[in-house]
């Protein structure tokens, strides 16, 4: 084993919130070195450039780690959900859509609206000023002056452009008098710190020019200038612990020449999504896991899904892939049914042909025959898509856990994830397909159809882009991982920064969020870091 010489701070994943993490401690004059197992992904890897795209969105470039078999990524075996990441520097920015909406204040305190989720120990003031600065380093899109939401700066690009499926899904929520506003992006419209402005394409799992933001362009470039060091190509096997109860550091293995390292550090952040940081500090002899609460509470939102189609040509393969987002339904009303509320994500359509005929959202497919070509002109370009996505409620049951007895080619315990939705969410789903419905009906769609993702055995198989609270934050350390500085209860040293952290799942996509608290939590560090590096007491919630 080759042991390198110390550092500051050791980030353990290169993703989002590593590279902002990066960025502010790099900056401070701090010594930063980040592991990432994975690689760069340059533009010219992006399947946008081939003629057989589509084919590689479902193969190569498949968000599902366990249909990509790609030997950056590691196994994670579920009887539910689909598992979409991405693992390289940048994680899942590489094949994300960026959509930029962000938390409301009630998501901060559900306890006290109905006791069946944990209230933060921060509030929506706590976090506002660093959603502002997170837009502004990483360049989002949209327009301010909701009034469904609070008051917020003037994003650092307008708008992107109203689209003719936007213009039809406007109509149609003004009919139903229901809430709409143009879709918030992590996408610029304009040029914007030495990134050029989208250009619609259309085609939206990542963007190889950088106008929807990629942390690999966007953020990594400034940590480095600053002096950042990041390592790709580097699995950490585990992490240290010493007799003080400090973190050390990390073993890693170098993925290029098989030599074991070890990286010493003086504190160390994790940042690799709510079922890497699980997977990795249960395989670390369970660190920072007193409360018995790594891994548990998984979060994925309640998600059902819709493809309507009208009439008038609205040109739906064109465009970013967002184009309204509604507010309607976002707080609870118990005459409903259930308690919590849900967002609609309002899409365009796919660009792909083959998309459109073998069936996008839905499994709706393109006859064979004589009547496939009516049917594809009367559908392509046609089409609107529309997620509803609600708050689902935390079950310790919902984990992500190691087996005890599998193991990777690295010799990493391999990660299990097990994800149901219980009676308040079903009931929520159900709801949700209704409204969806009553969209369909109001935007005169010639033809709809549903999808609620549960299989022909009823079996819950959403696609998990949003896998949060295995590592909750909280005010008590009987319950929770992390306080409310993203810093382990157990362990003093141990900051966690990603998604994990989140005790509530809010409405909407939580990657605004994340990016956050974040740079909260890095700012909190780097203000702090002769104190960090030297305690052996975490601060109190």
């Amino acid at each position: 084993m080759t042991k390198n010489e110390p550092c500051d701070v050791l980030i353990i994943g290169a993703g989002a919130t590593g590279s902002l993490s990066a960025t502010v401690l790099a900056r401070a004059g701090l010594d930063v070195v980040c592991l990432e197992q994975g690689d760069w992904v340059e533009a010219g890897d992006h399947p946008h450039y081939s003629a057989d795209w589509t084919w590689q969105r479902r193969t190569n470039w498949n968000s599902d780690v366990n249909k990509r078999h790609h030997p950056d990524d590691y196994p994670v075996v579920t009887d539910s959900s689909q598992v979409l990441m991405w693992n390289g520097v940048g994680g899942s920015t590489n094949v994300y859509g960026a959509i930029w909406p962000r938390y409301r204040p009630s998501d901060f305190r559900k306890f006290d609206e109905h006791g069946l989720q944990p209230n933060w120990p921060i509030s929506y003031e706590d976090v506002a000023p660093f959603y502002e600065a997170a837009d502004r380093m990483i360049g989002v899109s949209g327009l301010a002056g909701d009034a469904a939401m609070p008051p917020r700066d003037k994003p650092p690009t307008r708008p992107l452009p109203f689209t003719k499926a936007a213009g039809r899904l406007a109509q149609a929520f003004d009919q139903l008098d229901w809430h709409w506003w143009p879709a918030e992006a992590g996408v610029i419209s304009e040029n914007y710190d030495g990134r050029p402005a989208c250009n619609g394409c259309g085609v939206c799992n990542g963007c190889p020019r950088g106008s929807m933001s990629k942390y690999s362009l966007s953020i990594w470039p400034k940590a480095l200038a600053a002096g950042a060091k990041l390592r790709t190509h580097a699995r950490v096997l585990r992490i240290e612990k010493g007799l003080d109860g400090r973190a050390t550091g990390a073993l890693f293995i170098d993925r290029n020449t098989g030599i074991t390292e070890f990286q010493p550090a003086r504190l160390v952040i994790v940042a690799a999504n709510g079922v890497g940081t699980p997977r990795l500090l249960l395989a670390s002899d369970n660190l920072a896991n007193q409360s018995d609460q790594v891994g548990r509470n998984l979060l994925h939102h309640t998600l059902v899904s819709s493809e309507m189609w009208v009439e008038e040509p609205i040109e739906s393969h064109m465009g970013y892939v967002a184009s309204l987002i509604s507010r309607e339904f976002a707080e609870t009303d118990t005459s409903r049914g259930f308690v919590n509320g849900f967002n609609f994500n309002c899409l365009t359509s796919t660009s792909s042909a083959g998309e459109v005929a073998a069936g996008w959202i839905t499994d709706t497919k393109a006859p064979w025959g004589r009547d496939h070509h009516r049917w594809f002109e009367r559908h392509f370009g046609r089409c609107i898509g529309i997620h509803a996505i609600g708050d689902d409620l935390p079950n310790p049951d919902n984990r992500v856990s190691i087996d005890p007895s599998v193991c990777d080619k690295d010799g990493v315990p391999v990660a299990t994830l097990h994800y149901q939705p219980g009676e308040n969410d079903r009931r929520m789903m159900n709801y949700m397909l209704d409204r969806l419905v009553d969209i369909a009906k109001a935007a005169g769609a010639f033809e709809y159809a549903l999808q609620d993702y549960r299989d022909k055995d009823g079996v819950y198989r959403t696609p998990a882009w949003h896998m949060i609270g295995t590592c909750r934050m909280g005010e008590d350390p009987e319950t929770s991982v992390v306080n409310k500085w993203n810093q382990s209860w157990d362990v003093p040293n141990l900051f966690i920064v990603d998604g994990s952290v989140l005790a509530t799942g809010g409405v909407v996509n939580p990657t605004p969020t994340i990016s956050a608290l974040a740079l909260r939590a890095a700012t909190y560090i780097r203000d702090n870091f002769r104190e960090l590096s030297g305690t052996t007491r975490s601060a109190a919630a």
